[in-house]
């Protein structure tokens, strides 16, 4: 009887406390009249020293600070976009995932659970969602986004923002603006007109805050015609919070604050971790009349604002923290659902869903078989509370008479670098054990070297005081240059670990490129070698700023019983050859895909390429699961394989979704939220990347993504919107109705002509037939996605308002709906057209 009174009171408890979690704002908000009022009162009475201490981070580097003595609460932020990165958190599918689902409610749905995570680790802001457009394919946060197209991004960011704010927890989009590579990041100048800003880049961030109600804007590292963005005028100020009218704060990205008056006067409301500038230099610049009083007091407005709208002003209602409101069934059923509803089918040539009756043997081979690829690398990785990977989600599934045989065939995860022993290198010279290192006091090797020394390993992890006093601590560079002698003919493995940038040349060939700013990241390449033969050798190494480490090891060739020992594509293709199918988990991970750097080519690193192809050659059944938020180089092996999925990266439920869509418990309904191209030549964003002026031209313009590729009869391998199902649809019956004003509805019918249950996606695609000024061949402007049994038909309903005709004339400034006619295309993606209309405005 007690333990049942127990049970009682402890249900009660944890129930109460998800629904105090859970309630609704409107229980505890203000009227904006009420707001105002009591800020005004609050701007009167805080002195001039408060008011700069609230304008930058406080000691933690992730707070807003608080001001006690009138209860104003600090804003405690988390690292977002895809989950919450404080301790152990749910790792939710990444967002090309959460795109690829074209499901606004699912995201909705998403967006209040990292709401109440969020507040399950005692904070109020995340910083997400992360809503660049994907104009460069091998951007290395490109997962972190919703695709390539501005209307598809929009529609989800405005799900997502609703749903974490009506949790009280404030949203912060970003970055604002242009930013969708990590080349140099905080130097490069995106040079763009106006139209493609308002028609591409900026319409996600335009409805989070029109449509969304977004309470924060994060600023981008890079600059934008010229100015940083941090301190844009033209993009804070005129468009941000004089056009679309935005009323609540505006954020730096992390140390990127390059002054104290532009940043103040040109709209920047926060700096972020610290007061670099928003300190005692922007109290000198006030006090010099430099920035006025009335541009502080409109960011004390908007600070206050927020915290009033979130409702966290009185500080005794500041959530506290509770993991048993993150570590339960509820929120890992939703990251499974989204997982379900995130992995993209590509190909399906009769071999699935695998049949558990006739498959006995699988070889589960690849690097990411046995892992869980959870997210990509950088501040939105999130530790999980628990992970499935493909190996664990396809035990869970069968039958105990079904045979997995495993094999990695190649290695992403570090290995415990082990440093190339003294003993096996010589200076140029060849008299003494080791490499000469020359010290640079800057990080591009210029001039005369600081220090030249003989270092006998490379294995440096330098603290905050750098290699030397004459070096520094930040931007230096090193080169080691010297021979390397094996002790036995067989392949050796190099590996560069490094963070920032490292390359790696032997015998004058670059044999790794490890370079950009970045964490560290190990690169490795496998070179024959014959024994007592000399190898030139040099590395060199910079650091731009941050963490700093170098590490120069190697796979031994001869190793010792309790040495690492890599796996190989002999063993994959070993276990693949017997196997009744062969299933490959490849492409990127946390290791080589994220912050800091973009990824280097489309074809896959350390060997994998090979690995493919080798597997498929020997077992006609293979099928192929790529990881990662880029495009892979397929075309070189897809013709030699049966299936190919496209898993991302799918959350810790990833490895359960993934088995149920193999073996057909889920029938697959994503699509593709951006082109599946293969080449560089392809995509002009790659037309003077990495170029020394750092200048980023948008030549393009409005055409990117599939609008370049339709102007300009490109065929992606995949295109925007694609994504196999398990069962056929079919469109008929296409009807417009036209609504008041330039409203319409446009409705058609979908059958499901298969034999199983599946979801479909129409898309509408809008274009222009004589419009002044150039007009992509279509663009989209409506989704629906319908879930349909076997035989059901269903009428699907698509609204059409003035924007959805709109360009933004270069020559008025204005978003402009020309008289004129306008083609209605509905389709199963981008290129696979079902219907087609005509409305005459």
């Amino acid at each position: 009887m007690k333990f049942k009174l127990f049970l009682f009171i402890f249900t009660f408890s944890l129930t109460f406390l998800f629904l105090w979690y859970c309630k609704a704002p409107e229980e505890k908000l203000l009227t904006d009249e009420q707001i105002e009022q009591k800020i005004d009162e609050l701007i009167k009475k805080l002195t001039f020293d408060e008011k700069i201490k609230m304008l930058s981070g406080d000691s933690t580097g992730f707070n807003a600070p608080e001001i006690k003595r009138f209860g104003i609460p600090s804003i405690n932020m988390a690292d977002g976009p895809v989950g919450v990165r404080i301790g152990k958190a749910t790792a939710f599918p990444v967002s090309v995932n959460m795109a690829a689902s074209w499901d606004t409610s699912l995201i909705r749905r998403y967006g209040e659970t990292l709401g109440i995570e969020t507040k399950a680790k005692g904070k109020t802001c995340i910083l997400g969602p992360c809503v660049g457009i994907h104009r460069f394919p091998l951007g290395g946060r490109n997962f972190e986004s919703f695709g390539e197209d501005p209307f598809l991004s929009s529609r989800l960011t405005v799900s997502y923002i609703k749903g974490v704010q009506s949790e009280n927890v404030i949203a912060t989009v970003k970055h604002f603006a242009c930013n969708d590579q990590e080349w140099e990041r905080n130097n490069y100048d995106i040079i763009t007109d106006e139209r493609t800003l308002r028609e591409i880049h900026l319409p996600a961030f335009e409805y989070a805050v029109k449509e969304g109600g977004a309470l924060a804007v994060m600023s981008a590292y890079n600059l934008v015609n010229g100015e940083h963005c941090s301190e844009n005028q033209h993009l804070l100020n005129e468009i941000l919070k004089d056009d679309w009218g935005f009323k609540g704060i505006v954020m730096s990205d992390w140390t990127s604050v390059y002054s104290a008056d532009n940043a103040a006067n040109n709209g920047l409301d926060l700096e972020m971790p610290n007061g670099v500038w928003f300190g005692d230099s922007l109290k000198a610049a006030v006090k010099n009349r430099r920035v006025s009083m009335k541009v502080i007091d409109d960011k004390i407005r908007r600070l206050l604002r927020v915290r009033f709208k979130a409702g966290y002003f009185d500080t005794n209602d500041m959530p506290a923290e509770n993991q048993s409101l993150i570590e339960n069934d509820v929120h890992s059923s939703l990251a499974l659902e989204m997982a379900q509803k995130g992995i993209v089918l590509l190909k399906n040539n009769n071999i699935l869903p695998l049949n558990k009756d006739k498959i006995k043997t699988i070889a589960l081979i690849g690097p990411n078989s046995l892992s869980a690829r959870t997210g990509g690398g950088g501040s939105s990785l999130v530790k999980p509370w628990k992970t499935v990977n493909p190996y664990e989600g396809l035990q869970n599934i069968l039958n105990n008479d079904v045979e997995i045989i495993t094999a990695e065939g190649a290695r992403i995860d570090p290995v415990r670098v082990i440093p190339v022993p003294e003993e096996y290198l010589k200076t140029p010279d060849g008299k003494t054990s080791g490499l000469k290192g020359e010290y640079f006091a800057n990080q591009n090797f210029g001039g005369k070297p600081e220090i030249t020394r003989i270092d006998k390993i490379i294995n440096f992890e330098f603290d905050n005081g750098g290699p030397d006093a004459k070096v520094g601590s930040d931007n230096f560079s090193i080169r080691w240059t010297g021979k390397f002698i094996p002790e036995v003919t067989a392949e050796h493995t190099f590996i560069c670990s490094s963070d920032d940038g490292s390359w790696l040349w032997v015998n004058g060939e670059l044999v790794i490129d490890n370079s950009g700013q970045h964490a560290e990241i190990q690169k490795s390449v496998t070179i024959p070698m014959t024994a007592g033969k000399e190898y030139d050798i040099k590395i060199e190494y910079y650091e731009g700023g941050g963490g700093a480490v170098m590490r120069f090891g190697w796979i031994n060739p001869n190793p010792s019983a309790d040495e690492e020992k890599m796996p190989t594509i002999e063993e994959a293709v070993a276990a693949a050859k017997n196997a009744d199918v062969a299933i490959l988990c490849v492409g990127n991970t946390q290791w080589n895909e994220g912050e800091g750097v973009d990824v280097k080519n489309f074809e896959m690193d350390y060997n994998q390429e090979k690995l493919v192809q080798e597997v498929s050659k020997v077992n006609p059944n293979t099928i192929v699961v790529v990881y990662g938020g880029v495009p892979v180089l397929m075309k070189n092996w897809i013709e030699r394989t049966k299936g190919v999925l496209a898993a991302f990266y799918p959350g810790q439920e990833g490895g359960t979704a993934l088995a149920q869509i193999l073996y057909g418990e889920v029938n697959p309904s994503a699509k593709l939220p951006f082109s599946y191209i293969q080449e560089k030549l392809e995509s002009p964003a790659f037309n003077g990347y990495m170029n020394p002026d750092l200048k980023v031209k948008l030549d393009e313009g409005i055409f990117t993504g599939y609008r370049y590729y339709e102007k300009n009869n490109i065929e992606p391998l995949f295109p925007f919107g694609f994504g196999l199902s398990y069962t056929t649809f079919e469109y008929s019956n296409l009807k417009i109705k036209k609504n008041s004003g330039l409203n319409y509805s446009v409705s058609f019918d979908i059958k499901n002509t298969g034999k199983i249950k599946g979801a479909e996606t129409a898309q509408l695609y809008i274009g222009q037939k004589n419009c002044k000024f150039a007009r992509p061949v279509k663009e989209l402007k409506g989704f629906a996605k319908t879930e349909l049994k076997p035989g059901e038909t269903k009428t699907v309903t698509i609204d059409l308002n003035e924007r959805s005709f709109q360009y933004f004339n270069p020559e008025t400034k204005k978003w402009t709906a020309d008289k004129d006619e306008f083609e209605i295309i509905v389709g199963s993606s981008s290129k696979d057209i079902k219907l087609k209309g005509i409305i005459n405005l």
